[in-house]
């Protein structure tokens, strides 16, 4: 089977119904709204077990040119604009800092599990992660939205798609921005590719072996950018 065949429209349907009928994208708006903010916004996040994990203030200063508003409790600081993060490792330090690893959060009241260099054998369906890794294929699913084929740090691959109603979600909250967007060049081999999303399984179908499953991820929110 040939690489090129990986994404034709067969496999994109198979991965756009997996979305359409999955009941955790029934309550993506919500995710996607509360993810934004940061996991404290509305008060959900769990107490952690210890202080939370949160990036060193050197890694902050990093990102220091994205966009914060004080809408924690307390008036805690959370990144407000994440498409403004110039790469994944940016992105993911955001993240990192909005929901801390070891806190329970979001909607889903769930830990972020930040997946950066490979795919766990025994991560849970229905686990709400951080990923990254870089573009192999893109293609647009027949109904709106992306598909991905994505090669992460240790080499395995990955599917991963978001549908239209997110990807509208991102471009209308970068209208009027001339600086950034969240999704460039989606489409464009060996672009970093990195986001928030939510584990299917092994339902992604393998663009070299026919038979094989791979990791499944729904995106809730991606950006691709140069690294």
């Amino acid at each position: 089977m040939h690489f090129g065949q990986a994404m034709e429209p067969a496999c994109l349907r198979m991965v756009e119904l997996l979305m359409r009928y999955s009941n955790l994208l029934r309550m993506g708006a919500l995710v996607l709204l509360t993810s934004l903010a940061g996991c404290d916004q509305l008060g959900v996040a769990k107490k952690a077990v210890g202080p939370p994990e949160v990036p060193s203030d050197a890694d902050l200063q990093k990102i220091s040119y994205m966009t914060t508003a004080n809408s924690g409790p307390q008036g805690r600081k959370t990144y407000s604009h994440l498409w403004e993060a110039k790469t994944c490792a940016d992105l993911e330090t955001a993240m990192r800092w909005n929901r801390p690893p070891n806190v329970a959060g979001g909607h889903f009241g769930k830990q972020m599990i930040y997946l950066t260099s490979t795919v766990p054998a025994d991560l849970p369906n229905e686990s709400e992660v951080f990923i990254r890794g870089s573009i192999e294929k893109g293609d647009p699913l027949v109904a709106g939205g992306e598909a991905w084929i994505l090669k992460m740090h240790d080499g395995s691959l990955v599917q991963a798609a978001e549908m239209a109603d997110f990807i509208q979600k991102q471009e209308q909250d970068t209208q009027g921005n001339s600086r950034q967007v969240a999704l460039d060049k989606p489409n464009k081999p060996g672009r970093a590719f990195c986001g928030q999303a939510v584990y299917q399984g092994l339902k992604g179908k393998d663009p070299i072996q026919d038979e094989k499953k791979i990791p499944l991820f729904s995106m809730l929110y991606a950006i691709d950018r140069e690294k």
